[in-house]
């Protein structure tokens, strides 16, 4: 659902490219740029300043890589984690080098030195770049988060906020610490109406064993009927499902599939917003932290 993206700063010469930039990448798009921000505009610069375009257009590229040294808010990148300290002298080298940690969904550029989608690729609408903003899935543990891990990979905290997530025998818990041993995931909040008692006891008999990462999880009860919608919320993206992130046993209905869809930083940002609210008012509670 979510896309990590390597995009040659050498497209910056190209009002075409600038405009993809601007207008498909990002928190409400689903696809990120990967990049060390101030390394990739400087090089963007370059080749902005070499290229063939009308002066004024020229300056509406250079005055956006300027304000993206000098900003703190980079809505169109994120640099995962476990990408990060790589030294580069230019972008190429980066990409290579960053292929051995983890593979990009796709490269932008019109290189012919790596596999890589230009936009000629975009316009015919190539699978690689499209994206399904919404999808349904198996409500099964595996399924759920197969469909979760773009996310998560690029993540390093998750928020869950699901009424009717249970605590004890939870296969998306079992599957979800599994799948984080290799993630850059550090913590984990659970909100849910569920009452667990022996809580903390559930977790060190059922879960400890398989989170061997340590990982850092909260507890939360809230208010029954409080949150309606669920969700699953990181520091990077998020996604509202109708059905919840519990496994289900098939039935043969309509609601074997859980629907999935990603949405904008505005709904995810008033849902924690939301849950700070209920503590404020002292309305939720910590059950345990681990």
């Amino acid at each position: 659902m979510y896309k990590e993206v390597s995009f040659d700063p050498s497209c910056m010469g190209s009002m075409e490219y600038y405009g993809l930039l601007k207008q498909h990448f990002g928190h409400d798009h689903g696809r990120y740029i990967s990049a060390d921000v101030k390394a990739w505009a400087k090089e963007a610069m370059q080749y902005v300043k070499q290229s063939a375009l009308q002066p004024v257009k020229q300056k509406s590229i250079k005055n956006y890589l300027n304000k993206l040294v000098i900003s703190r808010n980079h809505d169109e990148f994120h640099l995962a984690s476990d990408r990060r300290g790589i030294d580069h002298d230019i972008w190429i080298n980066w990409h290579n080098l960053q292929i051995s940690v983890r593979p990009f969904s796709f490269a932008v550029s019109e290189s012919q030195a790596i596999n890589c989608i230009g936009i000629d690729h975009i316009n015919d609408g190539c699978d690689v770049w499209n994206l399904s903003r919404s999808i349904s899935v198996d409500r099964n543990a595996v399924a759920i988060i197969d469909a979760l891990m773009p996310l998560i990979e690029i993540s390093n905290t998750i928020t869950i906020i699901d009424q009717f997530f249970r605590l004890t025998k939870n296969d998306t818990i079992s599957q979800l610490f599994t799948r984080l041993e290799n993630s850059q995931i550090t913590s984990i909040r659970v909100v849910t109406s569920m009452d667990s008692p022996n809580a903390l006891q559930i977790y060190t008999r059922e879960y400890q064993p398989e989170n061997v990462k340590g990982i850092s999880l909260s507890w939360i009860k809230a208010p029954d009927k409080f949150f309606h919608d669920r969700y699953f919320i990181t520091d990077v993206g998020a996604v509202r499902s109708g059905h919840g992130f519990m496994p289900e046993v098939q039935k043969g209905i309509h609601a074997d599939k859980a629907n999935l869809n990603i949405i904008g930083k505005e709904e995810a940002g008033r849902t924690l917003s939301d849950l700070d609210a209920l503590f404020e008012r002292q309305q939720a509670v910590e059950i345990f932290r681990i």
